[in-house]
Order: C-alpha cells, then structure tokens, then sequence
C-alpha cells in the first residue's frame, strides 16, 4: 500500500457483483465530511466483495485527509460513489509525497504533549505492576524505577496527547525529548506507547489521549544524586525547555495511515453488513427451500437415502482412529528412512524423505492460494501457511537426519547431551541474575 504498485492491481468486480443491490446500497450510501467514521466505509466494501471499490475508496478518503492537514477547504458531502470515482484519478506516489511533507507541520502545530506537573495524580498503570515496591511515585503520572542500591533503572511518564485538527491523527508510538527547539535534548529521550489493552492508535480530532512514556537505565541528562526527578524536571522547565514529539520514520508511510484510520468504529457500517448479511442469507434460505421442495417431488424417498448414505460417508473417522494413524504413518516413515540409510546411504535417504514432503506439501500450497479469501489479514494468513509449507520438507528431513545420528553415532549423542547441559547451565544462570541483581 506504500506505493502505486503496492496499492494492488485488483481487477473490476464483475458484472453479477457491479449490479448486485447490496453494491447499490453501498453506492448510495453518504459520507459525511469531516466525520472520522466514514474511513470505516472501505471496509464494508470488502466485506461485500469490492476490493477495487474499497481501493479507490481510500484513495479518495485519504486525499481528503491530507487536505484537511494542509489547511485545505473541507470536501462537501457526496456519496460512496462520487468518492470512488474521484479515488480513481488519485496517485498513491503523490499521496506518499504529501504526506511526507506535511507530517513536521502536525508534529509542530497541532499534536501537543501535556503533562501537569501539579496536576492530580494517575493511578499507576497496569505494565508497571510488576515492578512491585522498586518503582515510587514521585509526581502526577512520574514514576521511577529504582534498584535496590538507588540507582536509577527507568523513568515513566503518564502523558496526554492533545489533537487540535479536526481529523483523526494516526499516532500508535512516538518519541519524547525534553528541550529547547534547536538545542541538544535536556533529558534523555523516552518512547511512548499506548497503554496496555488499548486497541485504539489515533488519537481523535479535538480530544486527548495518553500514553506510557518511558526511558530505560544510562544516557544522559540524569539528576544528580539525592536530587529527584520531579525537582530536575522543574528545573528544565524553568529553564525554557518545552515537551517535543518525534515521529518514528516508517510511521510517515501511507501504508500504515489506512490500517489505522480503518479501525475508526462506525456504527452505521456495521449496522450496514449486518443487514446485506441477513439479506444474503434470506435468499439463499429461500433458495435452499426450493431446490428442497424440487427435489422432494422428483426423487422421493431415494433422494433421502442419497443424502444418508452422503452423511455417513462424509462423517470424520474417530480423534483416537486418526491419532493411531497419524503415529503409524510417522513410525513407518522414520524405519524407512532408517533402512535406507543403513543399508544404501543417508544421501539416498534424505532425498527420499524429502521428496515424499515436497509432494503434498506443494500441493497443499497451491491450494492455499487458490481457495480465495487472500485479501486483508486472510492474505497475511495465508503468506504465514505459505512459509510453513515450503520449510516443512526441509524441516522434516532435518529431524529425521538428526534421529539416525543419535541413533547410530555415540560421537552424535555426546554432543547432544553437551548442549543440552550448556542450555540448562545458561537458563539457571540467567535466574540467578535476576533473583540476585533485580
């Protein structure tokens, strides 16, 4: 989605789909400006089967979006169907370029980091539970991690984040530095997180929303000894120093502004596929009970004894059956394997095993691909399945080749007896250096 290649070469839908009335209702449906909630229309577009319509869809959306950052005049209200045919002359390069350009002047202007040093305090959040008695507060939302010597181990910060646009600003993680604009940093710089369990990554237009800023142990800019956080920072601010975002560099891609800007929750598109949902499954109940009634009148009684006997044969074999089998064809395999190189060489019998997995291995990927459903996270479950098929014959002659070693070769089972030792000795020690130093 980064780039116009990357956006997709999805083809039209086709003519069945283009004049079905769910598409028309889609089409018709009203996008209202400067509502964050239409960015969820795109997805009611692919749950219908329009990829190419939820394509150009957020092309249009998202050059509104960037207007509305540059300080244009905001879209007038039109339908889902003029904006996809505006998204069909958007470039996705251009839309790249823009957005590069105009993210320093929202970072400056209008995304403000607020923390109040006086304020009232913030409960202690749940990803610093675990520190237990190390960690004190030492201002609203100012915590410190301390080791049991004094010494500090990390500073967290309970920060707001105030959106002034009237757009939603994608923001899932960011950097803090304490200092004045043009000058080295005061403090050492913090990342910033959304806390946990918080599935939101924008912040809203026209409202605040907090995250876990944190920096870990050494750098630079700590307080001199016996002088706390809270006072140092004071003293920054006295100072003339100023809260700075920094935005990560691969945040500025497009890319991940559309999968943020989708998750925008929108009542009426729900409302929307719930409906072309049961519409769907109306028809295709009335469908079901004609070919019943039709059948029923020609065939009778055997079209019933048809329909049996397709159930029994279709029923899956026992879990204890298909566990037995699964075990058998795994031993038979490792004696084959085991045989041929004993008494040929392990070459042959690597090459053997390797092939018999290839096989059905490449079988079952090309049936990945060819199923349908490889759109959105069904194309990432399907990449992940994908990888998965191509190792497995790899991974499996590995594993057998090492069983026969272990099998036939004292020298083999010495060296595996010695790793395993070395990885029990580096997990005890590693225990220990938690137990004793943490």
């Amino acid at each position: 989605m980064g780039t116009s290649g990357a956006w997709a070469q999805k083809a039209p839908p086709s003519a069945a789909q283009a004049d079905s009335p769910a598409r028309q209702r889609l089409l018709a449906q009203e996008l209202v400006p400067q509502q964050p909630a239409r960015y969820a229309w795109g997805r009611a577009a692919e749950a219908l089967g329009q990829e190419a319509d939820a394509l150009y869809l957020r092309l249009a959306l998202l050059d509104e979006w960037l207007l509305a950052l540059e300080g244009q005049p905001a879209q007038a209200g039109r339908t889902i169907e003029a904006a996809i045919t505006h998204g069909r002359g958007v470039d996705a390069d251009d839309l790249q370029r823009r957005a590069r350009r105009v993210w320093p002047s929202i970072l400056k202007a209008h995304l403000r980091p607020q923390w109040d040093m006086d304020g009232p305090g913030a409960p202690l959040p749940s990803e610093l539970d675990a520190l237990g008695a190390d960690i004190a507060q030492e201002g609203p939302g100012l915590w410190v991690h301390r080791a049991k010597d004094g010494r500090v181990r990390g500073l967290y910060l309970w920060l707001g984040v105030r959106n002034g646009l009237s757009e939603p600003v994608p923001l899932p993680e960011f950097a803090l530095r304490l200092g004045r604009p043009g000058q080295p940093a005061a403090a050492p710089l913090m990342q910033c997180y959304l806390p946990r369990y918080s599935a939101r990554q924008f912040v809203p237009p026209q409202s605040t929303q907090h995250y876990l800023c944190r920096t870990a142990e050494g750098g630079f800019g700590l307080p001199p000894s016996g002088v706390g956080w809270l006072a140092q920072m004071g003293e920054w601010f006295r100072q003339g120093a100023t809260l700075q975002t920094e935005l990560p560099q691969h945040d500025q891609a497009l890319s991940r502004t559309v999968r943020i800007l989708v998750q925008v929750d929108n009542p009426a598109v729900d409302d929307f596929l719930r409906g072309a949902r049961e519409s769907t499954e109306m028809q295709q109940l009335q469908q079901q009970r004609a070919q019943a009634a039709a059948a029923a009148a020609t065939a009778g009684k055997k079209a019933a004894d048809a329909a049996k006997a397709s159930r029994r044969a279709d029923a899956p074999l026992p879990r204890w059956l298909r566990l037995l089998a699964f075990c058998g064809g795994a031993a038979g395999v490792v004696l084959l394997y085991g045989l041929l190189a004993h008494h040929v060489s392990v070459a042959v019998a690597s090459g053997v095993l390797w092939l018999g997995l290839a096989i059905p291995s490449a079988i079952y990927l090309r049936s990945i691909w060819t199923m349908g459903g490889t759109d959105g996270w069904g194309k990432l479950v399907a990449i992940v399945l994908s990888g998965a098929a191509i190792a497995a014959p790899f991974v499996g002659t590995l594993a057998a080749y090492t069983a026969y070693k272990l099998v036939v070769s004292a020298q083999a089972r010495r060296k595996a007896i010695l790793f395993l030792i070395g990885v029990i000795v580096v997990i005890v020690l590693n225990a220990l250096e938690r137990w004793l130093f943490w």
